[in-house]
């Protein structure tokens, strides 16, 4: 039985972290943080996101199996992540539903019999996404489905020839082929095939991870930063041996709780940011190193990436449709509007790829580990991620993200996210707006950095400590508010120097602290913007404070 965390090998890593610096300051700031509270999240809270799911996608099912989006008909990967995720359901005990059982062997059937077939038998062309879900489905219908199914099942999956199957076979331009060569590796411990092509593959994958265990490609991307290592790390986990990627996944595991916002989100970044799947990576990933720290005995570290896991779901619960299916991106328009949506983005298969993720994450979760307080609580550092073009900076649960160079397409240089401890996520800066942006510069110095504070200058000065966080500039003061979230409108209180936005009973507030002659006014045009309709504040003059206080 695979229920329970399988560790075959160690993880942990005594290689140097290039941010040890910051993670000294976590440590001695985490015996010491005021006001933490748990989360109250159990294990089981996973299963229960997973099973509001795949009841309400259900219903989409056609008669072959497949799961094709309500709106626009594409499969993609939905069904091998459906199988997985009710396979995970009912061999843990938490669904009895025969016919949800019929339904997800029919899943499993549909994508069995497509791999085996070859690229051919993939209408949306994603068949490298479909091996690790259907091995991991695999592994958990072993307790639940007949023997029969079972033998059909194998027989189909040792006939899948990767090089006729796999869209990135034998490439290494991006995160592609890391997702089929860890579905590649669970068939080869299943004995279904030999680990040649693994170890060729990853070779191929070296030169995208970064110093600080970041998956680098194209656009610099977080989302699929997270993305690779959820693949890797899943490898690791099942014994796969590689003093390199252990290593670079253990930095990359520590980089990212890092620059966790104290919100549960991963970082925002070109595609695909603010995607509801990007929380469930991280809950997986951090549930594996909890696990093992745990094991080693270290609880200070082993509740620090628990309490990562766990703001990760939290985050996620808040983004529920009311049928139970998730909304895809962090706003709360209908699912046929595709606000927000990258061209690939399916309201079917992004929502059981999060499902999918929960799943392995409620696999590796050790319910006996006890949250701790973790970096997005503690904050004390500045973090340059130059690769990224990003600075991270997070003082007492207090964080931003500024970038250096803005990436010409989704987010500007200069401040592009502020979340505040307890505050509305999407409020205020979010994801930066294009119109926005200001000079680049990779001159980047940090001036303080100590648990109460820490500030940065980039053209302009960043400070941010407890009480919230204020920008020193000389540039015109350009404010993204977010007016409407696809179903509430923000109520917009403009007095003078002070900017108020109030939505779903939370508030942030902005101040003109300078000069004198400063006040806010409204351009009066709505922009699209992931989280839904932005409008721009503004101040004229120079010389500009700008403080975005942590209480309203």
């Amino acid at each position: 039985m695979i229920f329970a965390a399988v560790i075959t090998a160690s993880l942990l890593s005594t290689a140097e972290h290039p941010l040890q610096p910051q993670l000294d300051r976590f440590f001695a700031g985490q015996k010491s943080a005021a006001g933490f509270q748990p989360t109250g999240l159990k294990r089981a809270a996973y299963l229960k996101l997973v099973d509001g799911q795949v009841r309400a996608l259900r219903k989409y099912q056609k008669p072959d199996g497949d799961l094709p989006d309500p709106v626009d008909g594409r499969s993609q990967f939905g069904p091998p992540c459906y199988a997985h995720s009710v396979a995970t359901l009912a061999a843990s005990g938490f669904s009895t539903d025969p016919e949800l059982l019929a339904s997800g062997m029919l899943a499993m059937d549909f994508s069995v019999a497509c791999l085996a077939k070859g690229k051919a038998a993939f209408r949306d062309q994603h068949p490298d996404f479909f091996t690790y879900p259907v091995m991991l489905a695999f592994e958990q219908f072993e307790q639940v489905a007949p023997k029969e199914r079972l033998a059909a099942w194998r027989k189909q999956l040792a006939a899948i020839n990767p090089a006729k199957t796999y869209a990135a076979y034998n490439k290494g331009d991006n995160n592609w082929t890391l997702v089929h060569t860890a579905g590649e590796y669970l068939r080869s411990l299943h004995g279904l095939t030999d680990c040649a092509y693994v170890g060729r593959a990853l070779e191929l994958q070296r030169p995208h991870m970064t110093p600080p265990g970041l998956y680098l490609e194209h656009g610099a991307p977080f989302a699929y930063d997270a993305f690779s290592r959820y693949f890797l790390t899943g490898m690791l986990q099942r014994g796969y041996r590689d003093e390199f990627y252990r290593d670079a996944c253990w930095k990359g595991a520590w980089t990212s709780l890092l620059i966790q916002s104290p919100c549960g989100e991963l970082p925002t970044g070109y595609r695909s940011a603010q995607h509801l799947w990007n929380e469930a990576e991280l809950a997986k990933v951090y549930e594996i190193y909890a696990a093992q720290y745990a094991q080693a005995g270290r609880m200070a570290e082993a509740g620090a990436f628990k309490r990562g896991a766990r703001l990760a779901l939290a985050s996620m619960q808040q983004w529920l449709r009311p049928d139970g299916s998730g909304y895809i991106v962090k706003n709360r328009f209908p699912m046929a509007a595709r606000h927000g949506y990258e061209g690939y983005s399916v309201h079917m298969n992004y929502n059981l790829l999060a499902c999918s993720m929960l799943c392995a994450a409620w696999q590796y979760a050790d319910e006996a580990i006890e949250e701790k307080p973790a970096p997005a609580d503690v904050g004390g550092f500045v973090i340059h991620l130059s690769d990224f073009n990003m600075i991270v900076a997070n003082a007492g649960g207090n964080y931003v993200q500024y970038m250096t160079r803005g990436n010409g397409k989704y987010n500007p240089s200069g401040l592009v996210r502020v979340h505040l401890r307890g505050g509305h996520p999407q409020l205020g800066y979010s994801d930066g707006i294009l119109r926005a942006a200001l000079p680049t510069t990779n001159r980047v110095e940090v001036l303080e950095e100590a648990p109460a504070q820490v500030r940065f200058r980039c053209g302009e000065t960043v400070t941010v400590n407890a009480e919230g966080v204020t920008v020193a500039t000389t540039a015109p003061i350009r404010f993204p508010m977010l007016v409407f979230d696809g179903q509430e409108e923000t109520r917009v209180t403009l007095a003078g120097r002070t900017l108020r936005l109030d939505l779903a009973g939370r508030a942030l507030q902005a101040v003109v602290t300078g000069p004198a002659t400063a006040t806010w006014q409204c351009t009066g045009k709505r922009l699209k913007h992931r989280n839904g309709l932005v409008e721009e504040a503004f101040a004229e003059g120079t010389d500009y404070s700008l403080s975005v206080p942590k209480e309203p």
